[in-house]
């Protein structure tokens, strides 16, 4: 499998700049699509004209849900990590260039821990590790929903850290004219990518959209080989990445039909081919080693006539298919196995997800529920003893909201989930190596809840809001009966549980050229589930519990027509609160204290923008005894794009401008240095 160890990032100088942030603008995915939450603002995150001086319309001020649109990362090199971790409150890492894996944290709970879907359906795998973001092509996507206070009902509600959904390419279309846009990309490292768009209404009740995307990296750059001596600086070299190349085909597709007598159906594919190679440590850099994966999603949905212009019934079925597989040659990859010359292994899944849902739409009271099952089959693959592992689940989840006036609502949420596992095949491993585990343990109901009150309306100068809830997340199937080579299993693992508490307030100046939001959030989790190594054995435990609390400020402005402004800043103390004395009190792993994100753009004469953004992090952890440190990090992008034409545009990029190459011994992935891009994106 691929490494989850943390990107390394190089000691810099804090820098302060200019900023910026777009209008919000509303986008529904469907036509009749009306979750109770959908109204909350949407977030443009990148470069677009502006005609007047207001950057937003405020709904629901002060709420935890945002939207970003294709236009905070087309041309701009970014990858999915870093561009929603430019939100206050979201940690970003990655651990290399293009393809490299990638997570990201919410108000300090792990990556883990975070529910991450494509259309709504969970990518979390089956390992119990994060879901990998580096091996989502943005160029597929139409928009990016982050959930940063809880997991939606519409996605099963299950999770405690939030919830970030990608939704592919949208069929709506206006118009009998095909519509579509051809995206080009050429930069450092052989870095490329081609995507081709394409939308059209066959006739009036027939819509389809189609995407068909690729990239590719050698990400062959040079960074500091300290020789696998940590404080030994005199035999460090100048070193190049090798193996380490990326390469990834992917695509969507969607199809949406207006049937007779009020029923409407769509029909949406995607899938993705990754080839990676798999790069060693510093001085143990592999030559062969790889990492292929494979997804593919298709789904089905009917939403059925209003009844009494108030009750809208939607039922649907989803499958999804994943493979993941990774292989190395001792003789070549001195990565330490000495058992086989030739290594591959990896897993295969298959997932059903049959659901039903109903939303209620009164004057006042908005009430949602969704009725929905899982089947899910995970399989050894490679030269792994063979094995299969099983998870039926069903559960309830819903949400009702009810408006006392313009200005307050209450809004509550909650989920019921009941899974049923099987082990099929093969023998899973206690902890001695003699005891086996051949039939899955029981599991006991798992239940969570929140409510939330809101103040403020559309257009308002003023909002908040205040939430409480109780979140949990399930041990996945390979924490509880892990069998991959070196894991043990643990089937008694409890559910990973959270208080989270959060109270925010916005305002805005009038005409909305300026929009100031403040968050306070609060997070008590019990029962973390880690992986503990001992020798060359790993396996999960439930650590004690962590205390998380923090400051949220973000500032948006747009005092001139020509230049835009945003700064958003988080300040937390994430600390484990366990009773373990050799951990209590340090910070968590991977959590900074303090960081920061700025951005401006520059409207300038003759359609030309200039962009200019930093991140920064403070000091961060590797591990729970605070002994591996990682430095502080800043990073500096700047871009500038011309529009010469209204469907044609010009993107230079460079990220990276101070070429920190900063990295720590004990990842295999060093950050790369300065790196270019040049992206023409035309329409037609």
């Amino acid at each position: 499998m691929r490494t989850t160890s943390f990107c390394k990032a190089a000691v810099s100088a804090v820098f302060l700049c200019c900023a910026w942030v777009n209008a919000h603008a509303q986008v529904p995915s469907s036509s009749k699509e009306t979750a109770v939450d959908d109204s909350a603002p949407v977030q443009d995150l990148g470069v677009s004209e502006v005609e007047s001086y207001a950057i937003a319309e405020t709904e629901n001020p002060g709420t935890d849900y945002m939207e970003i649109t294709p236009s905070a990362w087309e041309g701009l090199g970014l990858s999915a990590s870093e561009v929603i971790s430019s939100l206050s409150g979201i940690q970003g890492y990655k651990q290399g260039g293009m393809g490299s894996f990638q997570t990201v944290s919410i108000r300090g709970i792990a990556a883990r821990n975070v529910l991450v879907c494509i259309d709504g359906i969970p990518l979390n795998d089956a390992g119990g590790g994060a879901a990998d973001l580096g091996a989502i092509d943005l160029n597929n996507i139409e928009r990016i929903e982050v959930y940063k206070d809880r997991v939606p009902a519409k996605f099963g509600g299950a999770g405690l850290g939030g919830a970030i959904n990608f939704v592919t390419k949208d069929a709506l279309h206006s118009g009998k004219t095909p519509k579509g846009r051809v995206i080009a990309s050429y930069g450092s490292h052989n870095t490329f990518e081609g995507s081709a768009q394409v939308s059209a209404s066959i006739k009036d009740s027939v819509q389809f959209s189609a995407t068909a995307s690729m990239r590719h990296s050698d990400n062959d750059y040079e960074f500091d080989n300290r020789n696998g001596t940590l404080y030994n600086d005199e035999d460090d070299f100048k070193d190049r990445r090798r193996n380490a190349e990326f390469t990834e085909y992917s695509g969507s597709f969607q199809y949406r039909m207006l049937h007779g007598n009020g029923f409407f159906s769509i029909l949406s594919a995607s899938a993705l081919h990754t080839q990676a190679g798999n790069p060693g440590m510093e001085d143990l850099q592999t030559y062969v080693a790889e990492f292929v994966g494979d997804m593919m999603q298709v789904a089905y949905r009917l939403e059925f006539p209003t009844v009494a212009d108030i009750l809208l019934l939607t039922a649907g079925v989803t499958g999804k298919f994943e493979k993941n597989m990774s292989s190395s040659y001792y003789p070549l990859d001195k990565i330490g196995f000495l058992s086989k010359d030739f290594r591959e292994y990896g897993l295969a899944g298959y997932r059903a997800i049959p659901e039903m849902s109903a939303n209620l739409l009164l004057d006042k009271f908005e009430a949602y529920l969704r009725l929905a099952g899982s089947a899910e089959l995970w399989e050894s693959r490679g030269t792994l003893k063979k094995f299969e592992l099983e998870r039926l689940a069903g559960s309830i989840a819903g949400n009702a909201e009810y408006n006392f006036t313009d200005w307050f609502s209450l809004f509550a949420e909650g989920n019921i989930l009941k899974t049923y596992d099987d082990i099929g095949g093969g023998q899973v491993l206690m902890t001695t190596g003699s005891a086996v585990v051949d039939e899955a343990t029981d599991r006991d109901l798992s239940l969570a809840g929140m409510v939330q009150a809101k103040l403020g309306k559309k257009d308002s100068w003023i909002g908040g809001n205040v939430s409480f809830g109780r979140f949990y997340r399930q041990p996945q199937l390979m924490e509880l009966y892990g069998v991959y080579p070196g894991t043990l299993s643990s089937p008694t693992l409890k559910d990973e549980s959270a208080l989270r508490f959060a109270a925010g307030l916005s305002f805005a100046t009038p005409k909305n050229r300026s929009v100031l939001r403040a968050t306070y959030f609060e997070n008590h989790v019990e029962n973390g589930i880690y992986w503990i190594t001992s020798t060359n054995l790993m396996k999960a435990f439930n650590v004690d519990k962590s205390l998380i609390r923090g400051v949220e400020l973000e500032l948006e402005s747009r005092p001139a027509k020509f230049f835009q402004t945003v700064l958003r800043g988080t300040i937390q103390d994430p600390r484990d609160d366990g009773a373990n004395r050799a951990y209590n009190g340090k910070l968590l792993p991977g959590e900074p204290v303090h960081s920061y994100f700025v951005e401006g753009t520059f409207f300038l004469p003759l359609n030309l923008r200039a962009i200019f953004q930093t991140t920064y992090r403070t000091r961060i952890f590797s591990d729970r005894m605070n002994f591996t440190r990682q430095p502080p990090v800043a990073r500096y992008n700047a871009s500038l794009a011309w529009q010469p034409w209204e469907k044609t545009q010009v993107i230079f990029v460079v990220d990276n401008i101070s070429d920190e190459t900063y990295r720590n011994i004990y990842t295999p992935f060093p950050a790369p240095g300065r790196e270019y891009r040049f992206t023409l994106i035309q329409g037609f």
